[in-house]
């Protein structure tokens, strides 16, 4: 199968009229008439809607560290053990939830695209709050040295630009931030002193990295030195090598995800290394939307629309990447985000 992408592809956002499934159980707008995904597939995904029961096995109450993985395909979120990844929940009723980020207490929060709010559940999966009214919430980061809850909006209403919602504490009214010259908000993280780094594309569809320094008033863009990310992933500080990983869910400007770390210098993001992906059959990672790196590893989920393997959860060594230490292939259909509850 040829997985060079056409350029008119990769910028592309494929929003689709939603056949009016909504998801069960938990509150939801039907303000928007879209279905807008963060992935870079090239065809709208088959939505196979789960309208079951959630169900949390008792061990999610025990199990140390859990990863959290939401499926916009199903409506689900589901919970793994780590490092088994054994299945021990699924929370169900969402209707488009995508990026994920945790907090302190090890809540994980969801946000859910489709119903325009962000969805706080626990470590064992109980819905404890959710934030309404946010256009097209695609993503967030939790800030460690503040308490602060960033959230990414993938555009607002009526497609005019994104932006970042900075929650204080995580409820209350948020303050707004853009970048200048970005118009789609993808996925962000913190760095340890505060500082917020996100993703996306500008208006002509070419990759965008963000800085919000901490106590910044504004946010800047940065530049991209020693090589070329095609299409927005994950972003996530990573404090043992001092630096930026930023996921390219089209590396090479091919249907393949890899993972950069990069470091920042004043207004310059450079990239130093790269990590390739494989799926437990050998080939690369058809599209890692989301990862999160825990430990020595990173884990996320492969949405495999190259049709290689089933759309599958793994943990990935990191950074020397190559081979899944760990899969499970069980339970995905369109996976996209990842955080980790401890």
């Amino acid at each position: 199968m040829n997985r060079r992408l056409r350029r008119s592809y990769v910028g592309a956002l494929l929003v689709y009229a939603l056949c009016g499934c909504a998801g069960v159980g938990l509150s939801q707008s039907s303000t928007s008439a879209e279905f807008t995904r963060t992935s870079v597939a090239r065809w709208p995904v088959t939505r196979h809607v789960d309208r079951s029961a959630s169900w949390i096995s008792k061990l999610a109450g025990s199990s140390s560290d859990e990863l959290f993985v939401s499926d916009s395909g199903t409506g689900d979120v589901y919970i793994y053990s780590l490092p088994a990844l054994k299945v021990i929940g699924t929370v169900t009723g969402f209707a488009q939830p995508q990026g994920e980020c945790s907090d302190n207490k090890g809540d994980v929060w969801v946000a859910d695209t489709y119903a325009q709010a962000v969805f706080k559940l626990s470590h064992d999966g109980k819905l404890e709050t959710q934030l309404d009214y946010i256009a097209h919430p695609d993503a967030c980061a939790w800030d460690s040295t503040s308490g602060n809850l960033a959230i990414m909006t993938l555009f607002g209403v009526g497609s005019t630009r994104g932006d970042v919602l900075i929650y204080p504490h995580g409820s209350g009214t948020p303050k707004l931030y853009e970048s200048p010259g970005q118009y789609y908000y993808y996925f962000g993280g913190y760095d340890p002193k505060g500082n917020l780094f996100f993703d996306g594309l500008n208006s002509d569809r070419s990759f965008v990295l963000s800085e919000l320094p901490k106590g910044a008033k504004k946010a800047q863009r940065l530049k991209l030195s020693g090589g070329t990310i095609y299409f927005p992933g994950m972003v996530q500080w990573d404090p043992k090598e001092n630096g930026l990983i930023v996921g390219d869910q089209a590396c090479g400007n091919e249907y393949a995800s890899c993972l950069y770390l990069l470091t920042v210098s004043n207004d310059t993001a450079t990239i130093t290394k790269q990590t390739q992906l494989q799926n437990f059959s050998g080939s690369q990672v058809c599209d890692l939307i989301q990862g999160v790196k825990y430990g020595s590893d990173v884990a996320g989920s492969d949405y495999d629309f190259c049709g290689s393997v089933p759309s599958t959860t793994y943990l990935w060594p990191y950074p020397a990447g190559g081979a899944p230490t760990a899969y499970n292939s069980t339970t995905d259909t369109t996976p996209v985000g990842a955080a980790i509850s401890p």
